[in-house]
């Protein structure tokens, strides 16, 4: 660390935790810190630093006490989901009293969204970064350590900030153009060997990685194609257009080899929103993967019809031989007009069931896990019912039944939000309903979405993962033992186990 202070440190403070992925799991490296840090680094802003909390296990008090030392220009922290937009406001509320000259800087999907409100508002931001991140945040904090007027800074593309009372959105910035562009993310200024730490989970020394941007869908209950949009000013007002943009498999393989030979990081849990876009860059990718003998296992998020597509190409064998071992599927729904409803027309019962019999005929070993979102307007007890037959059909090797949270900026939000009851943002963990439907409360929503868990999860279920293979049976004991530690707790808090499994939890050093 820099005795004599940093420029710009970037944070991922506390927060509290889902019961299943806590102190005993897995924590994942947060792409934005290392991509940003990269890439400031890379164009002359050399005294940069990261502290992610969560991995360190360091509480409030001691991250005060470690900002208070290095003394940072700029302190920059982000949040793409809204449960833990709280955390980053207060840490910047403290940042300011303890460096009251210090330059909070604001960015990820729930700030982007919220910039105007949120400058309003919170006296804590300085500045917020609106979309993708690189460019804008070098400039900005060039412009802020050469001292720039606030005035100025009206020249700066993709930021929102106040200048005399007057809250300022600057022009969109363009989308980079070549991702190839970028520097390797900046691992090293990361604590990488305190990720993926468990025995038995999915990424057991893994590591984070990503391929592309975007998505080429726009579905209405997702914000992160919006963040990751071509943003056209037409007459006067935004138009969004959905972008996929990738790395090439090259560049790819290169950040691979360096996971691989500098942390010994041979699992990899992609984070693009949809890593089977393009057939070409797959092959492509698995071929140099295949030749180099690297022995990696990968985790990520597939379309199902873009999965069957593949298979007719050839380069599902490709890719499972390259070492995709486990994906995660939005299922979403069991009624087929629902697809349209939520703007993903490209889907429907019979493409996923077509999918998963695909992969428990011919790749019976790789992992499937399936989510279903609950809660929609129209549902009823009889919609749950029918997504609990549809889940149990399919029969992935984990179901995740999540309550449809409307998130700020995107489509479902506006559709909804006159039926929002909880907007504390403390409760946006996708555990937790928001709203009822037309025919249930929103308690009945909560009841019945952990219904389906447990009649989805039983002693069948169980026996048939942990007979399945090795890989499987790790995650099926990884799931035991959570079970078990949550229900022993629940058990010495007098609260119903299955009915709290989604609560949210403090680490023992959250204050530390």
């Amino acid at each position: 660390m820099f005795v004599d202070g940093v420029d710009v440190l970037l944070v991922a403070p506390p927060r509290l935790m889902w019961p299943y992925i806590n102190a005993y799991d897995n924590f994942m490296v947060p792409q934005n810190l290392p991509c940003l840090a990269g890439y400031i680094r890379a164009k002359g802003i050399k005294k940069v630093a990261i502290i992610d909390c969560m991995p360190l296990k360091m509480g409030w008090k001691t991250l005060i006490r470690t900002i208070k030392n290095l003394k940072p220009k700029i302190l920059a922290a982000g949040e793409n989901h809204a449960l833990f937009s709280v955390e980053v406001l207060k840490l910047f509320r403290y940042a300011k009293e303890i460096l009251p000259d210090i330059v909070t800087v604001a960015g990820g999907t729930h700030f982007s969204f919220l910039a105007e409100d949120i400058l309003k508002n919170e006296d804590s931001v300085d500045y917020i970064v609106i979309g993708e991140g690189e460019e804008t945040f070098l400039e900005l904090c060039q412009a802020i350590l050469s001292g720039c007027e606030k005035k100025d800074m009206r020249k700066v593309k993709g930021i929102a900030f106040k200048d005399d009372g007057e809250i300022v959105i600057t022009e969109p910035r363009p989308l980079i153009k070549n991702l190839d562009d970028l520097p390797i993310p900046a691992y090293d200024l990361l604590p990488m060997d305190k990720y993926g730490k468990s025995k038995y989970l999915f990424a057991s020394w893994g590591s984070t990685i990503h391929h592309s941007r975007g998505c080429t869908s726009s579905c209405d209950f997702c914000s992160f194609w919006i963040q990751m949009a071509d943003v056209k000013i037409q007459n006067g007002k935004k138009k969004l257009i959905p972008r996929w943009r990738t790395k090439s498999p090259e560049r790819t393989f290169e950040e691979v080899k360096y996971l691989v030979k500098n942390f010994g990081r041979y699992f990899l849990v992609w984070v693009d929103d949809t890593f089977n876009v393009n057939p070409k860059w797959e092959d492509e990718f698995s071929e140099l993967i295949l030749k180099s003998n690297t022995k990696t296992r990968w985790y990520c998020f597939m379309r199902a019809d873009y999965i069957l597509r593949d298979e007719e190409l050839g380069i599902m064998e490709k890719l499972v031989k390259a070492g995709l071992q486990h994906i995660s599927i939005g299922a979403e729904r069991a009624e087929d007009e629902d697809f349209t409803e939520l703007n993903k027309p490209f889907y429907s019962t019979e493409i996923l069931s077509e999918c998963i019999n695909l992969i428990r005929e011919k790749y019976p070993h790789v992992f499937v896990q399936m989510t279903f979102l609950t809660g929609l307007r129209n549902d009823s007890r009889k919609t749950f019912r029918k997504i609990l037959e549809f889940a149990k059909k399919l029969s992935p090797d984990y179901a995740g039944f999540h309550p449809i949270t409307p998130f700020p900026g995107t489509k479902l939000y506006e559709q909804y939000k006159e039926y929002i009851e909880l907007t504390d943002w403390n409760y946006y963990d996708l555990n937790t309903p928001v709203m009822g439907t037309k025919y249930l409360q929103r308690e009945e929503v909560e009841e019945l979405t952990a219904e389906l868990y447990r009649k989805f999860v039983n002693l069948k279920w169980f026996l048939k993962g942990i007979l399945g293979g090795d890989y499987r049976r790790k995650m099926y004991i990884w799931w035991l033992i959570v079970t078990m530690k949550i229900t022993l707790s629940s058990i010495f808090n007098l609260k119903m186990p299955f009915n709290e499994y989604h609560n949210l939890i403090y680490p023992p050093w959250y204050y530390d």
